[in-house]
C-alpha cells in the first residue's frame, strides 16, 4: 500500500508540547543557576562574625528557592496522551501496509467537518478511520460513546463520555467529515459510500456494549479493521480510485487554504 501524508497535525501538536516542556526545563535550570550564584556571592561577601547578615542572606536564598519554577503536570499529561495518539496512528499505518499497492492511504485529510486520521482508497472502496490510543473499555449505544477505565487490579477508577473538543462522539468525529467527503465526491460525479471506522490501539483497551453503532466498524487493535476492509471485495476499479485520490488531494488543499497555515 502507498502512503501519502497530507498533514501531520498530531505530530505538530506533540512537537509544540515538547517545546513548551523544554522551555520549562530551561527556566528551571536558569533558576537553579541563579540560586547557586546568589549562594556564591553571599559566601564571598560575609564574615563569620556577621551573624545578622548571614541570617538575612539565608532568608534571601530561601525566598528565591521558593519561587522555583516547575514543569506543569498538565503538560506532561498532555504529552503522554499525544505520544500515545502518534504511536497509535503509526501502528495503524503499519498494519494497513499489509494491503497491496493498489490501495492508497492518505494521512491527515481535512475538510469543512474536520480531519480524518487515515483515509484509505482502493478496490474495496473508501474508508475513513479515526484512530485512538486510549487504554479504556469502550461502550457504544447509538451516538452515545462512553468509557470505563480500570486499574491493574480491576477496580473502576474513571468513566465518562468519549467526545472530541467540540463535544462530538467518536462516531460523529469520523462520521461527519466522512459524509462531507462522500457528498463532495457525489457532486463531482463519483457515487460511492465512504465507510467509517474507529480503531482503538492500546493493549489494555477493550470493547464493552456495542448497540446500534452508527459507524461501520469499531476495532480494538487492527485485526478487525483489516478484516472488514478485505471483506468488502472489489467495488472500485483502478481508474475510479485514481479519480477519487485526485479529488481528495484537491479538496484537502482547498480546505487547508481556507483555514490558513496552522500555528507551528
Amino acid at each position: 500500500m502507498l502512503t501519502e501524508v497530507l498533514s501531520d497535525h498530531p505530530g505538530r501538536q506533540l512537537r509544540r508540547t515538547e517545546g513548551a516542556i523544554e522551555r520549562h526545563h530551561r527556566d528551571i535550570a536558569e533558576h537553579a543557576a541563579a540560586v547557586a550564584g546568589l549562594r556564591a556571592r553571599h559566601a564571598a561577601a560575609r564574615r563569620w562574625w556577621q551573624l545578622l547578615k548571614r541570617l538575612r542572606q539565608y532568608f534571601e536564598v530561601r525566598a528565591l528557592e521558593a519561587r522555583a519554577p516547575v514543569v506543569d503536570p498538565a503538560l506532561l499529561h498532555r504529552r503522554a496522551q499525544q505520544e500515545a495518539g502518534v504511536l497509535a496512528e503509526d501502528a495503524v499505518t503499519h498494519a494497513l501496509g499489509e494491503l497491496p499497492d493498489e490501495w492508497l492511504l492518505f494521512r491527515g485529510y481535512t475538510n469543512r467537518k474536520g480531519e480524518i486520521d487515515h483515509l484509505v482508497v482502493g478496490p474495496g472502496g473508501v474508508w475513513a478511520i479515526e484512530v485512538k490510543g486510549r487504554n479504556v473499555c469502550v461502550h457504544v449505544q447509538g451516538d452515545h460513546w462512553s468509557y470505563e477505565k480500570y486499574d491493574q487490579y480491576g477496580n473502576l477508577v474513571e468513566q465518562g463520555a468519549l467526545t472530541d473538543r467540540r463535544g462530538r462522539s467518536w462516531g460523529r468525529q469520523v462520521g461527519e467529515p466522512a459524509f462531507a467527503l462522500q457528498t463532495f465526491l457525489a457532486t463531482r460525479g463519483v457515487h460511492t459510500a465512504v465507510r467509517t471506522a474507529v480503531a482503538v490501539i492500546n493493549d489494555r483497551a477493550s470493547l464493552g456494549v456495542l448497540d446500534d453503532c452508527p459507524i461501520d466498524v469499531v476495532s480494538i487493535g487492527t485485526h478487525g479493521l483489516l478484516d472488514s476492509i478485505r471483506a468488502r471485495g472489489r467495488v472500485l476499479d483502478a481508474g475510479t480510485c485514481r479519480r477519487i485520490a485526485a479529488l481528495i488531494r484537491r479538496d484537502h488543499a482547498f480546505h487547508q487554504q481556507r483555514r490558513g497555515p496552522r500555528r507551528r
